[in-house]
């Protein structure tokens, strides 16, 4: 019975190296090839974003590489900066605001239109979570009886602010030195208050942004059927996409067998930890048992 009990952690012993050893086959997944970030404002930065500083060839979409700024993640559309204040991967939607506003900032104003041009357009698109609001600046003449936006008066100069589809019938662009369009989030806007008093908050919480996968090579790597990341290099060449692969690079889509390859191992750790268990539990039992037997055979002592 010594023998036994001397034996049990020996077994035990055992049952652990071959975990490990079945543990430590499985492949590679492309999320430690494309690791998250963090800019320091609790934001996490994973893919389809990537950092432009720190991936030199990079994994994730073109057109969404951020860069940090004193801890602030910074998005870069059609050459204008935007503050990036939230992102919501389930959704495929971020929240951006114009660098130049902020909370402190009593009297925000925005000095050209946010527009998505053709080099954008392609992977973003506005939401119905969205209000474009048109901002006339520094206007000479205005009609009557209309509130302005009294932070921003300058003599007898005055901006004004109107929802998109509710702007009064007036010449504005002939009496007013500037006009902005800006969407905003409709939530920031508080329907009991006017909408000059509304903007100085819902300025700089921003807008909402959803993304889409770019179309081609990058939806075939994306497939289910692939499970890759898309990859680009820094090349000025036209062909500079690759897939991202539990086996590294591929110039389209991951192989059929280096997919089910890479399951089956991972069903495998999850089945052998399965099995182990049991042998476990099993071995325990046998042990306990063969105690017991011990215990009510023992040799009776004589006199």
């Amino acid at each position: 019975m010594a023998s036994l009990a001397c034996n049990i952690p020996t077994f035990f012993v055992i049952i652990s190296i071959l975990f490990s050893s079945i543990n430590g086959n499985s492949a590679q997944p492309p999320t430690r090839i494309c690791p998250h970030f963090d800019c320091g404002n609790g934001i996490t930065i994973r893919y389809p974003f990537w950092l432009q500083a720190l991936q030199l060839e990079h994994c994730g979409y073109e057109g969404l590489n951020l860069s940090c700024h004193a801890q602030i993640p910074i998005l870069n559309l059609s050459s204008d900066l935007y503050q990036v204040r939230s992102i919501n991967y389930l959704e495929n939607s971020l929240i951006v605001s114009h660098t130049e506003l902020t909370e402190t900032n009593n009297c925000p104003k925005i000095h050209h239109d946010f527009t998505l041009t053709l080099t954008n357009s392609y992977l973003f698109n506005f939401t119905s979570g969205n209000k474009l609001l048109r901002f006339f600046y520094n206007c000479t003449l205005y009609p009557p009886s209309l509130p302005d936006i009294a932070c921003l008066q300058s003599g007898a100069k005055r901006s004004f602010v109107f929802t998109i589809g509710a702007i009064p019938e007036f010449d504005w662009h002939g009496y007013c030195e500037s006009t902005v369009s800006v969407p905003v989030l409709e939530k920031a806007l508080d329907d009991k208050e006017l909408l000059v008093s509304s903007i100085n908050k819902a300025l700089p919480e921003g807008f909402k942004l959803t993304w889409r996968t770019p179309s081609g090579s990058c939806q075939l790597c994306e497939a289910f059927n692939s499970n890759g990341f898309c990859g680009y290099t820094n090349s000025s060449s036209t062909e500079n996409f690759f897939c991202i692969c539990p086996d590294g690079r591929h110039s389209i889509s991951c192989p059929q067998d280096v997919v089910v390859s890479a399951s089956f191992e991972l069903n495998s750790v999850g089945s052998g930890a399965i099995v182990l268990g049991g042998l476990m539990i099993v071995a325990t039992v046998f042990y306990f048992v063969q105690k017991k037997k011990n215990s009510l055979y023992k040799p009776v002592s004589r006199k």
